[in-house]
């Protein structure tokens, strides 16, 4: 990634991209995984995985329930007549300094693992040698 991307270019390319090499939002799911340090939503979910809501969630769903706890946007409700607490996602507020740096990580690190991060290396030119003058 080139320093000059920015956090919206950097999105606007996953969300051109995202249709063909990622379209159920697992690869972008991974990489906020992968930097929020959190490998298990059933951890810090416990109540919704009993439940069996991530289980057939696209990495979308499972996104917005990681980034609610990596940025303390969730609350708790006790469930009725059980041990379990409900998850109440709150919004991100995604105008914060943590969480911009978060979103270009984000969309940068999903980009590599769709193929789409670092540019081809270009092939060298061929050297032309001094020595080699027009042979006329």
């Amino acid at each position: 990634m080139s320093t000059l991307d920015t956090t919206d270019t950097l999105r606007a390319r996953y969300a051109r991209a995202a249709p063909r090499l990622d379209p159920e939002g697992f690869r972008l799911f991974y990489a906020a995984q992968e930097i929020a340090g959190i490998p298990y939503l059933w951890e810090v979910f416990p109540y919704e995985d009993a439940r069996g809501q991530f289980e057939l969630a696209n990495g979308h769903t499972l996104l917005r329930y990681l980034t609610a706890a990596h940025f303390g946007a969730v609350s708790w409700e006790v469930v009725p007549g059980t041990t379990y607490e409900r998850a109440i996602l709150r919004e991100v507020d995604t105008s914060t300094p943590e969480y911009q740096a978060f979103a270009r990580q984000l969309y940068a690190k999903a980009l590599e693992r769709m193929g789409l991060g670092k540019p081809a290396p270009q092939p060298e030119k061929q050297k032309v040698r001094k020595d080699q003058g027009d042979a006329r």
